[in-house]
């Protein structure tokens, strides 16, 4: 790896600020930035971010990016590439290592997987190749250029005690027992990740997310909820399942102050780390919330207390972060559902909901 200063001095301390007077999707204890002295010899830390056109992917790019002189960033895509990302097929060797050897990321944000459970269960090779067998590669690519890998896992890697009789909230050291297909080849791409990262590495496990620039609702099975509200007919929605929705805004504040930790010293904030708001709704609950966000009935939808059809969810997988605030040392304040809602589904209500017949 190439050596470059880091962004904040060591040893820096900072005012810390409290919670009540924190701003929403702001963090605690931030230190304000310093300016190297004139003339002196730096280098911005390279991150590559694969799968930087699905949700998390294009916010981490986007606030990276919005600091030209702090970070020089490279975005990869599949399947949606749209510049200035570039195309990446994670299951060919020799376009990872040319890229690698073209960029010399310093860090590695590891965004790309299959991550719909139902989709997995249906294609359980190419989520082998993908979520595992491709991240296993990353690892062993960042490990022999240096770089720090940051991969993105789930909560599903947790059973909510169904098997192992441990209840949430799950610290970065319970025991991992995924329920289904998906959260088995995450957890296995985590091991993967640990194997062969190095001593850098990092498994940052998140929740369900959304965001607020989906094209579709669709996109993110929080939002996509919000289909439920358009039924005509009498329609049972998941009062089951406890979830809980984050704003991919918010992760991608924490992975930047990850990789600013990680700037300082790289063997800082390594290993297993969690990243979630800590509101909770099932997705009958969610709905209600959407209804008074979006202005419509829910006269047609019933809550269902039976678990869901499909893939087999686990009942709440609630992380606990405390670990990660302590690692980075900072905490950072989420976003409220409600607020995070109102504006992910503005576009959809202003150029959609009304549209005749009301389609989404």
């Amino acid at each position: 790896m190439k050596k470059f200063l880091p962004r904040f001095p060591l040893g820096q301390k900072s005012k810390a600020k409290s919670p009540e007077s924190q701003p929403a999707g702001q963090t605690q204890n931030e230190a304000p930035v310093e300016e190297l002295p004139a003339g002196t010899p730096s280098m911005k830390p390279r991150v590559l971010i694969t799968g930087a056109s699905g949700m998390l992917g294009r916010s981490l790019f986007r606030l990276l990016s919005a600091e030209p002189d702090a970070y020089e960033i490279l975005g990869t895509a599949y399947s949606r590439v749209v510049p200035p990302l570039e195309r990446l097929d994670l299951t060919d060797t020799d376009s990872m290592n040319a890229l690698f050897e073209k960029f010399e990321p310093n860090f590695v944000v590891h965004c790309a997987a299959e991550r719909d459970p139902d989709r997995a269960a249906a294609d359980k090779e190419g989520v082998l190749k993908l979520n595992v067998e491709a991240s296993a590669a990353v690892a062993r690519f960042c490990n022999s250029h240096n770089a720090t890998l940051i991969y993105i896992s789930t909560d599903y890697v947790f059973d909510g005690g169904v098997e192992t009789n441990t209840s949430p909230p799950y610290a970065i050291d319970a025991e991992t027992n995924p329920l289904n297909f998906y959260g088995l080849s995450k957890r296995d791409g985590e091991r993967a990740v640990l194997e062969h990262g190095g001593e850098t590495a990092v498994c940052l496990r998140v929740p369900v997310l959304y965001a607020k620039d989906c094209k579709d609702v669709t996109e993110s099975s929080s939002l996509t909820v919000a289909k439920s509200l358009l039924s005509t007919t009498e329609q049972k929605v998941d009062n089951w399942g406890l979830r809980f929705p984050t704003l991919v805004d918010d992760v991608a504040a924490v992975l930047k102050h990850i990789i600013d930790r990680k700037t300082e010293d790289p063997k800082l904030a390594s290993g297993i780390l969690h990243c979630s708001s800590g509101e909770s709704a099932t997705k009958y609950q969610q709905a209600i919330m959407m209804a008074e966000i979006l202005g419509t009935s829910t006269e047609k939808l019933h809550p269902d207390s039976e678990p869901p059809q499909g893939a087999p969810r686990p009942q709440n997988t609630q992380l606990d972060c405390s670990a990660t605030w302590k690692a980075i040392g900072l905490e950072h304040t989420f976003t409220p559902l409600r607020e995070g809602f109102s504006e992910a589904l503005q576009r959809f209500k202003e150029e959609h909901f009304a549209k005749p017949g009301g389609e989404l």
